[in-house]
């Protein structure tokens, strides 16, 4: 039985290994440069992460103030119109009237009913158009108010998403060591070929040595026969 036993050597050796090589150790050198640079700004980056959080939490005093100052647009608090507005009415009520009384008093009008309609009707005229104007001036506000909202609120998850941003930053040495074995490894890991070397048996050779000298045996019977 142990004879009939043969072995069988296998061997693996990267095909261009010494450029392979070269190039694996280019790519871990390039990592080794750069690892402390990744891993320090990803831990100043990680370290924005509570302050962003708190301002999403907290909200940026900004977009609050803007925030604030729209909800009371849409609510209508400016809507009965500017403090300043009843001032500014009299005042053009007074430089109106003042024209009309001349102008009128130019052509001998002055006084009596219709002196006295003409200056009711072009207050009252005065007085509206402003007020008129301030209202749309308001509704105007409004307006910008409502399509301001979704801005806000969009505004309003900014910080939430950096802090998620930041803290993806925080795997980036991970990443790169990952990126760098994985390398290393593809590089090294082909271009290989495979060779295998078989030793025969003892019994085989042996079998093969009788062989051969019983050949030897029966052409020289036959050759002696034949002289």
């Amino acid at each position: 039985m142990g004879l009939s036993s043969s072995t069988t050597k296998t061997s693996t050796k990267p095909v261009y290994s010494p450029q392979l090589e070269g190039a694996a150790n280019n790519v871990s050198s390039a990592y080794n440069a750069a690892a402390p640079g990744i891993a320090q700004s990803a831990s100043a980056i990680g370290g924005m992460v509570p302050g962003l959080l708190d301002k999403y939490t907290n909200g940026d005093p900004t977009v609050n103030a803007a925030a604030s100052y729209d909800r009371d647009v849409l609510s209508g608090k400016y809507l009965h119109g500017s403090p300043e507005l009843d001032a500014i009415v009299g005042q053009t009520n007074d430089h109106t009237r003042n024209g009309l009384e001349a102008s009128l008093g130019t052509r001998g009008l002055t006084g009596g009913s219709a002196f006295g309609d003409i200056i009711s009707r072009a207050l009252a005229q005065n007085e509206s158009g402003l007020r008129y104007t301030d209202y749309n001036n308001q509704m105007g506000r409004m307006d910008a108010a409502a399509a301001n909202a979704p801005g806000q609120a969009a505004a309003s998850y900014l910080p939430l998403t950096a802090a998620i941003s930041a803290a993806q930053a925080q795997q980036a040495p991970v990443q790169a060591a990952a990126g760098q074995a994985s390398a290393v490894g593809g590089l090294l890991g082909q271009y290989t070929n495979t060779t295998q070397k078989s030793s025969p048996s003892l019994g085989s050779l042996i079998a093969s040595l009788a062989a051969s000298a019983a050949q030897a045996y029966a052409g020289g019977a036959f050759g002696g026969g034949g002289g």
